[in-house]
């Protein structure tokens, strides 16, 4: 038997071993992506936070993205936060073990707040997240990235191109635009502080 049995051919390819990735990581409506396209953002992601000490999940839904990268970028320390309203954080912590990743999970103390200190974080990434909250959202969740970021840190954001006017107006006033890009229908913004 080989030892990538059960795994999906990209992550074999990348010599990361997830087994019945299918069915354990459930895709979410919330994110409207594929598992395939979870893979192919969590390769996207990689480089732009390869070099981080502490990294965020913004919204992480169903973890697969965060689990592989915590997987390539194995001396970091991952956090992944979500409102699990339509995500179960008992499967997740499930896959987190079988999968044996590093990641500690968290949760918004209130609409949008996060529990973490000032300047904790190098990067925090947020995929498909940000055009499903909202303005009132978006601004809440700008000030409390801006709060959690170390100087220099690094805001990765993954969205639908439909909503890149929006997430560039809402987060402009915050955070620097360092570099934007369209590929394969998502739009990706690397802000900095």
């Amino acid at each position: 038997m080989s030892m990538f049995e059960n795994t999906h051919p990209e992550l074999t390819r990348i010599g990361i071993r997830i087994e019945n990735v299918d069915s354990r990581y459930k895709p979410l409506m919330r994110m409207g992506i594929s598992i395939d396209e979870m893979i192919y953002l969590a390769r996207r992601l990689y480089p732009l936070i390869r070099d981080g000490k502490r990294i965020l999940d913004l919204g992480c839904g169903n973890g697969l993205i965060t689990v592989i990268l915590s997987k390539l970028i194995s001396e970091a320390e991952f956090h992944a936060v979500d409102d699990w309203k339509k995500v179960s954080r008992d499967d997740l912590i499930k896959n987190i073990e079988i999968d044996k990743a590093k990641i500690a999970l968290g949760e918004f103390t209130d609409q949008f707040t996060l529990s973490y200190q000032d300047t904790y974080f190098d990067f925090v990434y947020s995929v498909m997240f940000l055009s499903n909250i909202g303005k009132d959202g978006r601004t809440k969740i700008s000030d409390e990235v801006h709060r959690v970021l170390k100087e220099k840190g690094k805001f990765v954001v993954i969205d639908t191109l439909v909503f890149r006017g929006k997430i560039k107006k809402d987060l402009g006033d915050k955070f620097k635009l360092d570099w934007y890009g369209e590929e394969n229908g998502f739009s990706f913004f690397v802000w900095s502080k």
